[in-house]
């Protein structure tokens, strides 16, 4: 059957890598929200924190009640509905609104607007914040931010970090102030990492797609060698010869140009890989093209092979389907086994 496979070895290496600029695993909180990027949570999960990660960051709290147990800190980034129910979770708070419906004790970080404005709490509204902290007796344990522009040229990134700068100093004094403990500050995603020089002065770091194996940066930024960790397979269903006219597929978009023999494979669009309409060039990791449209359940390429690689590196199937790797990766079905290769090696 269709399955895929997480290399242990790569999953490691990226992790040592990003972990080395910021200075220690320990700072890194490895983003494993929506199923891990596609990778599987309950997979991805334990293997981060078998390389020393103490910090995960989910998209909500049945991701987070998946892996508790296995991280110091699991931050929940999208979800409030179940706060009261998940005391051991901490959440992002995006808005004041927000912050003044939590139950007394939840466990929170402070989302901080510097200037993607998606979602977050003003800087001037930052005193505000943490009188309602203090008046409804919640636990600040994180104050951060987001960058919307790491893995682009320009001055933007550098803007929101000199803005973060002057929040941190006005969180530590207001944390004096109110008489709770200073929050730990986070800032950087994957791009903000690879790209920081030098000391490494906030608490922790949100790594997500380069701890998977990709940045999309320009090269003036830096080159990195971070290596995919998730592979998707496909297992033969049938063979056949096709002579030269005859059509396979939805439609009959291919026509074959001369006698060849076609198999078809069991990985289509209900597993996650797009829907390729046979318009366009798409090529699996071995550089064999997509012979017509992909069905939900299957495609169609030359060869006979028992086994095809779609994917080892989603670059490729993310520029033909004009996306971005992100994309490829979160489609992928969580119903298709997930194989962890390269750990008791």
């Amino acid at each position: 059957m269709a399955h895929i496979t997480l290399n242990f070895h790569h999953y490691r290496h990226n992790l040592e890598l990003l972990a080395a600029k910021c200075g220690d695993m320990k700072k890194l909180m490895v983003v494993l929200k929506n199923n891990a990027y596609g990778h599987g949570i309950s997979h991805m999960a334990p293997l981060a924190a078998a390389v020393g990660v103490r910090y995960a960051a989910v998209k909500d709290c049945t991701e987070g009640l998946k892996i508790e147990g296995l991280f110091e800190r699991v931050l929940v980034l999208s979800d409030l509905s179940s706060s009261s129910a998940c005391a051991s979770l901490a959440f992002a708070i995006h808005s004041l609104e927000s912050l003044e419906t939590l139950p007394s004790g939840t466990i929170i970080h402070l989302n901080i607007d510097t200037g993607m404005h998606r979602n977050g709490i003003l800087p001037s509204a930052l005193e505000r914040a943490f009188e309602v902290v203090v008046g409804h007796n919640l636990v600040l344990e994180g104050v951060f931010t987001h960058f919307h522009s790491a893995d682009m040229l320009g001055s933007d990134y550098f803007v929101q970090r000199s803005r973060f700068d002057e929040v941190k100093a006005t969180a530590r004094t207001l944390a004096l102030r109110f008489g709770v403990p200073i929050p730990k500050f986070h800032a950087s995603n994957s791009a903000g990492v690879l790209r920081h020089c030098g000391p490494f002065d906030d608490d922790l770091a949100r790594v997500g797609i380069a701890s998977y194996g990709y940045v999309d940066m320009p090269s003036t930024l830096g080159v990195f060698d971070l290596k995919p960790v998730l592979a998707l397979w496909a297992k033969r269903m049938s063979t056949r010869t096709l002579h030269k006219g005859q059509k396979v597929g939805y439609g009959g978009i291919f026509e074959a140009p001369r006698t060849m023999v076609v198999s078809t494979y069991d990985v289509g669009y209900g597993d996650g890989l797009f829907r390729f309409d046979g318009t366009k060039e798409a090529l699996l990791q071995e550089g064999q093209p997509l012979l017509g449209r992909v069905s939900m359940d299957s495609f169609t390429v030359e060869g006979e092979a028992e086994e095809v690689c779609v994917f080892s590196d989603a670059t490729a199937l993310a520029c033909a389907a004009n996306t971005i790797t992100y994309e490829v990766l979160t489609r992928l079905s969580p119903w298709l086994s997930r194989l962890v290769i390269g750990r008791d090696e």
